[in-house]
């Protein structure tokens, strides 16, 4: 049954102006795209909240899709923490990037009861409460969603040309990547990513190479290469 009430959702964050080509402008607008994925995966959680049903199979994967969500908070900050931060710190100066720390701190443990929540719904899903559900979410995201705006406006593009080289965002970006590829689930975390991405202003995520897949940007299969693919299976 689903529930038709009003839901308060969140807005996503402005994309900031510059070129996304040029290395040291691409690092607000980068940031931007991710934080809303972030953005979108909570507003996600209180819209689908009020359309599952404990003791269905939809319900179990929407707790499955809530913890997802949580795990690539924590995912994010990690990295941050570990590598990013101290990267800017390393020309931008010690404790440039204090505040967002602690910010990670300050809704640390609003998130972590909503986990708790998850984690007790999957195990009792009778106990189950939308309202408090979505009340454990509105806890944190005001918070978060600041925390996340005011990140992107830490990065100015003029400053950081000013302090780096493109050699040193090359290097990092490297090092980045190998991180991320190495806390993230594959069956789960691109997933994530792409459900909730952005294809409107993160058109440049995709890039032109990206025209030559077999399927397009919706995941749809291109013609040319329908007839090679294995038949579909009927579930009868």
């Amino acid at each position: 049954m689903s529930n038709k009430q009003e839901v308060n959702l969140y807005h996503c964050l402005s994309i900031p102006d510059g070129d996304w080509k040029d290395i040291f402008e691409s690092q607000a607008i980068g940031m931007a795209l991710m934080h809303n994925v972030i953005i979108r995966s909570f507003n996600s959680l209180l819209y689908y909240s009020g359309e599952v049903e404990p003791g269905t199979p939809q319900f179990t994967a929407f707790l499955l899709y809530a913890q997802e969500v949580c795990l690539q908070l924590h995912r994010h900050h990690k990295i941050q923490e570990s590598l990013s931060f101290p990267f800017l710190e390393s020309k931008l100066g010690e404790g440039r990037m204090a505040g967002s720390v602690a910010a990670h701190e300050a809704f640390g443990k609003p998130l972590a009861e909503l986990e708790d929540f998850v984690q007790n719904i999957m195990i009792k899903p009778h106990e189950w409460d939308l309202d408090l559900f979505r009340k454990l979410i509105h806890r944190f995201m005001p918070m978060l969603r600041e925390h996340l705006k005011d990140e992107v406006n830490r990065l100015d593009g003029g400053e950081l040309r000013e302090y780096f080289t493109e050699q040193d965002f090359k290097d990092y970006e490297k090092r980045f990547v190998k991180e991320t590829t190495k806390s993230v689930a594959l069956s789960r975390g691109p997933q994530l990513m792409f459900v909730n991405g952005d294809c409107v202003h993160g058109e440049w995520l995709h890039s032109d190479m990206w025209a030559f897949g077999c399927c397009d940007r919706e995941m749809r299969l291109k013609r040319p290469f329908a007839r090679y693919e294995p038949p579909l299976k009927v579930v009868e």
